[in-house]
């Protein structure tokens, strides 16, 4: 394999959504489905009513418990690895039927967001909401349920969702310009990584000065556009190691290096470790015991 899938939700709804309630006897049921690698063109969202449930997302372990939301973004590639007596919703979205606001709220971590703790009430409403919306949608056929009503009850999922978030002990939203530029400054470097990687780059792109970009995404993500860009190129790079055959130089070439040697030392610098070594660890920790 020399590409990461990506899973795309037409292929599996002509809504624009997909919506599912799970149980433990469903996920052992489909576990060889969904516990392959892969990266999905819109957004999943999880509600876990009881158990828990363990994903890795771009090689970090997030554990979901009874009681918490969790979302995944569009380009992040993730796998299940484990889950215990899970109960509870799974919801795939198109980002078209996001609002602006709500991606905001869910794109604010730019990829390190962590699960929600909900309190019973929220979980109650996401649970009654969610019921009327899979209603709809199996009665549609024949009662006829108008596309825009669904559409309109899971715009307010979303914003149940994106209000949740807001009010999490991490989530920073002090500023608009900062949020907005942050989101913009996201989208160019999931868009551009492979051409452009100075933090004067964007800012070009951004059409403002390298120091307001840092400054703006100091404050809302802790860390420095320099920081970005080198941790979405390792997070590339190391997706390429584990999830395809690619050699070196390919991968070097693959984000846009022209000199696979100075790639190679970069990969060290950052991880501390060259890239073979941790195509080796990832995929078979005992092999360098």
């Amino acid at each position: 394999m020399n590409t990461i899938p990506v899973h795309k939700l037409q292929d599996r709804t002509d809504l624009g959504f997909q919506l599912k309630p799970f149980t433990q006897e469903d996920i052992d049921y489909r576990q060889p489905e969904y516990s392959d690698a892969h990266r999905d063109d819109h957004y999943i969202f999880f509600i876990m009513l009881k158990g828990s449930g363990s994903t890795i997302v771009d090689f970090e372990e997030k554990t979901v418990q009874a009681n918490q939301l969790y979302y995944i973004l569009p380009e992040q590639v993730h796998y299940r690895i484990k889950t215990f007596k899970a109960n509870g919703w799974f919801v795939a979205v198109d980002p078209s039927l996001v609002s602006t606001e709500c991606r905001n709220a869910l794109e604010s971590w730019l990829g390190f967001q962590e699960p929600v703790t909900l309190t019973s009430n929220d979980l109650e409403d996401y649970d009654n909401l969610l019921h009327i919306i899979h209603g709809k949608i199996a009665n549609r056929p024949q009662a006829g349920v108008n596309l825009n009503v669904l559409h309109s009850l899971i715009r307010a999922f979303f914003e149940m969702v994106a209000s949740n978030v807001r009010v999490s002990p991490d989530f920073n939203m002090s500023s608009s310009r900062p949020v907005e530029l942050s989101m913009k400054f996201r989208k160019l470097l999931n868009e551009n990584i492979r051409n452009y990687k100075s933090p004067s780059d964007y800012a070009d792109l951004l059409h403002i000065s390298e120091p307001y970009l840092n400054e703006s995404l100091k404050k809302i993500t802790g860390s420095t556009v320099s920081f970005w860009i080198k941790y979405k190129i390792i997070t590339e790079a190391k997706r390429l190691l584990y999830f395809s055959e690619l050699n070196v130089r390919q991968i070097s070439n693959d984000l846009g290096f022209e000199n696979h040697s100075y790639f190679s030392r970069f990969f060290l610098k950052e991880t501390g470790m060259t890239a073979l070594t941790f195509r080796k660890k990832i995929k078979d920790p005992n092999s360098l015991a």
